[in-house]
Order: structure tokens, then C-alpha cells, then sequence
């Protein structure tokens, strides 16, 4: 009876770990780590304003604007680095921004 019990078991362990591993996962690593490249026009604690390019997962994209305030980032003027103060607004690189002062600024950085 011991051994009827203890093959019943097995043969139970044996199908349910079967169907797991038969069982497709529902995302596969590359695309839970898509990356995307993104700019931001903001406006330094000297008071100038600059355009930032950023390469980040596209998960982290709709809050990149609020979690760059206060970073100290390197600028092509300067070579301390100098904290945001402001971000007017974020765009993925190939896209344009909306307001033109960004438009006109992007023109003017070189790449």
C-alpha cells in the first residue's frame, strides 16, 4: 500500500512539473529589457537651457521627466557637472518636441 501511495505521488510531482516546463513564459528576456533613447529639454540651476539624451529601459520613460529634477548631469559647455532644475518636456529621440522653443533648441545641439 506504501509503494501504491508513493508511485501515485510520483507519478502527480511528475505531470505537474512536466506541464510547467511545457508552458510558455509569458515574456522572454530581450523584450523585458528593451531599451529606448530619449531627450529632454531642461533648464539648469545656472539658468541655461540644454538639451539631455538619455538611453533607458522604455518601461522608465513616462517618468524620466520626474526623476531627472535635481540630477547633476555634464553638458557640452561645461565640464563640472551642474544640476536640473526644470525639465520642460521629454520626447523619444526620433520623435520631435511639441513646444518650438524645444523644436529650435534641438536644431541648434550638436549631435
Amino acid at each position: 500500500m506504501k509503494s501504491l501511495n508513493i508511485s501515485v505521488l510520483c507519478m502527480l510531482l511528475f505531470s505537474t512539473f512536466s506541464l510547467q516546463a511545457a508552458m510558455p513564459n509569458e515574456k522572454s528576456q530581450t523584450e523585458k529589457t528593451k531599451y529606448v533613447n530619449a531627450k529632454c529639454h531642461v533648464a539648469l540651476i545656472d539658468g541655461s537651457d540644454t538639451i539631455i539624451y538619455y538611453h533607458i529601459n522604455s518601461d522608465k520613460f513616462s517618468k524620466l521627466a520626474h526623476e531627472i529634477v535635481g540630477k547633476r548631469v555634464l553638458t557640452q559647455k561645461s565640464i563640472k557637472k551642474i544640476k536640473i532644475y526644470r525639465v520642460h518636456e521629454c520626447a523619444l529621440d526620433e520623435d520631435d518636441f511639441t513646444s518650438t522653443k524645444s523644436k529650435s533648441l534641438d536644431k541648434k545641439i550638436e549631435r
